[in-house]
């Protein structure tokens, strides 16, 4: 057994001996054991079949490593790859970085043209920052605006639309991510020009003896759809939309009961995001009856152009929405954004996974730069592999770094928030946790920093990944196997950190 704040090294007892050991423990005799026997005997009283284990914990203000179990073993880190991919963005991008989405106008021989700007922001329009913004909006209030600020400049009518997508590849959809599913919403396509999270929000309104009335959010009524669902009075609704080519053409089936809202991933956004952008300036008074809509060519120079819109998007909102709610376009958009940042060529899954190994080696060493494996920025790949060590020693080297460190402990959520909403709510912990969850099938993992209540600082960062987890009675024990671990980690601090018993006379 390795003590508190010792190396861990290659040779281990055999895990027989380490479950023998936990289960002669009571919890009593657990409270004066150092770091790694506590891991051990949390994890020996959770069985967990075949699944493969890896657990590292590190001090956040040293770097060493602590304790850990197969700590050096790569894994599908599911979700918490967006621990990486914000680490990075922070150190690339800086935390005042900003994305901004314009709007130009430029008067080509008495040809008025607008040009939209992308930044690869995947905050534009996305409902739930709206909702919380100052004042509070939907995206047709956001659209109203837009449309209304060109018309005050002046602009009266458009004879072609540039849609400038350029700071990113055309590459929507990673090859790796579950074809079947390129559907759903957190599969969204990623472009250099994203519009309400790249998903249509389908509202179904029931109606007594006739179909559901059906409204879109954006508004598009130029899509292809069609609406096959059926109205209930009671009952169980089951209303979902499919797209079952890479086109915008969608189907609503199933039974809608009272209001229905379905979300749906477009395909193509930048194109997307043209045409409402198109309509809402027509709303505004705006004629763009007959305008042309292209891309911008690859070594087009627009100049003498005239801002007409900027909408600004901070990255501490990026990263809350990345790690909080694990939404995993905006992982996807960083990564890609970080590509671009410092090649100067269009963002990419291969060359913002390139400057992400180029991180990891500067932070935590070569050796994990050189056993990483990055599909994408979410985790949504099952080609991602990390080792826990490396997890754990990047996330207390990003943790404790001046300047991004607050910020990227501010970006995860702490139990009660975000995905961590049902975690660790019965557990009164001496330290503050902050971590990312993770889930693909077979696949559970938690990782993240215990902060001290007092100072706010990071005391530990640690990444429990499990893998090959069987279905049924097993997978149910992975999130206490989690938080088992969690409090170990919390108990061991608080031992550390208590006053030595003084002699009294």
């Amino acid at each position: 057994m390795l003590t508190p704040r010792q190396p861990l090294i290659p040779a281990r007892l055999p895990r027989a001996v380490g479950v023998l050991i936990a289960f002669a423990l009571s919890s009593a005799a657990i409270a004066g054991l150092g770091l790694q026997t506590r891991i051990d005997a949390a994890a020996a009283r959770i069985p967990l079949g075949r699944t493969s284990i890896g657990v590292c914990v590190v001090d956040a203000r040293t770097g060493e490593i602590l304790a850990g179990i197969d700590h050096d073993r790569a894994l599908i880190p599911a979700s918490n790859m967006k621990l990486l991919t914000s680490g990075a963005a922070l150190l690339a991008l800086g935390e005042d970085f900003t994305f901004r989405t314009e709007i130009h106008h430029q008067d080509v021989n008495g040809t008025d043209r607008i040009i939209v700007v992308g930044s690869g922001d995947p905050a534009l329009g996305d409902p739930v920052l709206l909702d919380q913004g100052t004042p509070a909006m939907d995206i047709n209030a956001l659209l109203d605006r837009v449309g209304s600020a060109v018309a005050r400049r002046g602009i009266r009518s458009v004879d072609e639309i540039v849609l400038d997508d350029r700071v990113f590849d055309d590459q929507l959809a990673h090859p790796s991510w579950p074809a079947d599913q390129l559907n759903r919403w957190y599969c969204a396509e990623v472009s250099g020009l994203n519009l309400h999270t790249n998903v249509l929000t389908v509202y179904a309104q029931a109606q007594r003896n006739e179909p559901p009335i059906v409204t879109l959010e954006p508004p598009a009524p130029w899509v292809e759809f069609e609406n096959r669902s059926t109205s209930i009075l009671r009952g169980q609704p089951t209303a979902w939309v499919s797209r079952p080519r890479p086109e915008n053409a969608f189907t609503l089936h199933g039974k809608v009961r009272s209001n229905s809202a379905v979300r749906v991933a477009i395909h193509d956004p930048t194109t997307f995001t043209g045409r409402v952008l198109r309509d809402a300036f027509e709303d505004a008074g705006v004629r763009t009856n007959g305008a042309s809509m292209r891309r911008a060519a690859s070594d087009e120079i627009f100049e003498g152009t005239t801002p007409l819109v900027a909408v600004t998007t901070t990255l501490t909102d990026v990263l809350r929405r990345c790690n909080a709610d694990s939404h995993n376009l905006y992982a996807e958009a960083m990564l890609k954004r970080v590509g671009h940042e410092v090649t100067g060529e269009p963002g990419s899954w291969l060359n913002g996974g390139a400057v992400l190994r180029m991180l990891i080696a500067e932070r935590i060493g070569s050796e994990h730069a050189t056993v990483v494996e990055i599909a994408d920025g979410s985790g949504l790949s099952r080609d991602n592999r990390v080792r826990p060590d490396t997890m754990a020693l990047w996330t207390a080297s990003i943790a404790r770094e001046p300047g991004v460190g607050a910020a990227f402990i501010a970006s995860l959520p702490r139990p009660g928030e975000g995905t961590l909403r049902s975690r660790f709510a019965e557990d009164e912990l001496t330290h503050e946790v902050r971590a990312k969850s993770g889930y693909l099938r077979g696949v559970y993992a938690l990782s993240g920093v215990l902060v001290d209540r007092a100072t706010g600082e990071p005391e530990v960062a640690f990444a429990i990944l499990l893998n090959d987890v069987p279905e049924g009675s097993t997978a149910r024990k992975a999130k206490p196997f989690h938080e088992a671990i969690v409090e170990q980690i919390d108990t061991w601090l608080a031992d550390r950190q208590a006053p030595e018993p003084t002699m009294g006379g």
